[in-house]
């Protein structure tokens, strides 16, 4: 899409968002569309089937068709869920991951009350409401055009789903300690966790991604967030953070089952092989990320998904092996409709 965009520029917002909005729903149905398209399965032939007419989403009620198919999800993805949900949570989940994705803001409570960025949204007719478990959060009930405002610019809020604000809350850093980012990608949860910190302490943000932390830098500096340091792997001063952080993050990467909504083609490369690779993947990241933790730190550890191969039993998997233990119950959940997206993070730390 962005590169299309690139290429045809005459496109104003309205053709932008329509062609955005039809994409990603053809994403997300395109496994019942395929169900009902005559062979072979193009992108022109479903896109007849998906813009002729809408007698397709008669299919989602359909009893005799196999759950996966009336959910438009591949076999093996399905499969996977229902051993971790149960069948009837597991068609509930795929069916919202069919819904369009909400709009979520966080306020940067560093510079202004949530409040009044509720207010400034409501004065200017936008429809807001205020979020029921993220104290810095608000809830667009429809889609606006958010990054030309006053507000945005002067960095009061950035978008950012709930989930995340709460995975982020979990990292209940004060001001003066010391906090590792270490799958900090473009410093969403880093914007989360910060302002509480009063700029005072430091922030480490590392990531094997340079554009992504470049972006980051970009976003803190819109934030006036001042007391980090991007330390990419190579970064001379790593060695000699180990064993000194008070707060540990991994945000680690994974299948994303909790927030198909937004990224609808991961759930068409989804395999168990993919997802054996992502778990072994996540206990390398949890083990690197461990050695920075002091003695009476902790660590959080979070994943956007909602198998439990990769929440719970990886929690498991790291309590047996480095003598960890829950400091309080895991927070979870579902995908929500018309809500926020699905996740899972564990706060743990040693015997």
């Amino acid at each position: 899409l962005r590169r299309y965009f690139q290429a045809h520029k005459f496109l104003d917002s309205n053709d932008r968002a329509w062609i955005s909005d039809k994409t990603y729903e053809l994403y997300r149905w395109r496994g019942l569309i395929d169900h009902v398209t005559t062979p072979p399965h193009s992108w022109v032939n479903r896109m007849r089937t998906f813009f002729t007419s809408d007698r397709w989403r008669s299919n989602t009620q359909n009893p005799k068709l196999p759950n996966h198919v009336r959910s438009s999800v591949p076999l093996e993805l399905f499969s996977r869920l229902e051993g971790s949900l149960g069948t009837k949570a597991a068609r509930e989940v795929c069916d919202i991951q069919n819904e369009p994705a909400i709009t979520y803001l966080r306020v940067n409570t560093n510079r202004i009350a949530r409040d009044k960025v509720y207010s400034f949204l409501a004065a200017r007719s936008i429809p807001v409401e205020k979020t029921l478990n993220s104290k810095a959060g608000l809830l667009l009930s429809s889609k606006q055009k958010l990054l030309d405002l006053p507000e945005y610019q002067s960095g009061y809020f950035e978008q950012q789903d709930e989930s995340s604000q709460l995975i982020a809350g979990q990292v209940d850093a004060k001001p003066g300690e010391l906090v590792l980012d270490y799958c900090a990608g473009s410093g969403g949860k880093t914007l989360a966790f910060a302002p509480p910190m009063m700029n005072q302490g430091h922030i480490f943000m590392h990531d094997n991604r340079d554009m992504k932390l470049m972006e980051a830098k970009r976003r803190l500096r819109r934030a006036a967030i001042k007391n980090y340091m991007l330390v990419p792997p190579a970064h001379p001063l790593l060695p000699k953070l180990r064993t000194k952080m008070d707060w540990v993050l991994v945000d680690a990467p994974c299948s994303q089952t909790g927030a198909l909504r937004r990224n609808p083609d991961m759930k068409w490369v989804y395999s168990d092989e993919r997802l054996w690779r992502w778990v072994a993947q996540q206990r390398e990241i949890f083990e690197e990320a461990l050695k920075y933790m002091k003695d009476g730190g902790k660590i959080v550890y979070a994943t956007c998904s909602v198998l439990d191969e990769e929440n719970a039993q990886q929690v498991r998997f790291f309590c047996e092996r480095f003598g960890l233990y829950l400091s309080h119950p895991p927070l979870h959940a579902l995908p929500q409709s018309k809500g926020m997206d699905g996740f899972f993070c564990a706060t743990m730390e040693r015997k």
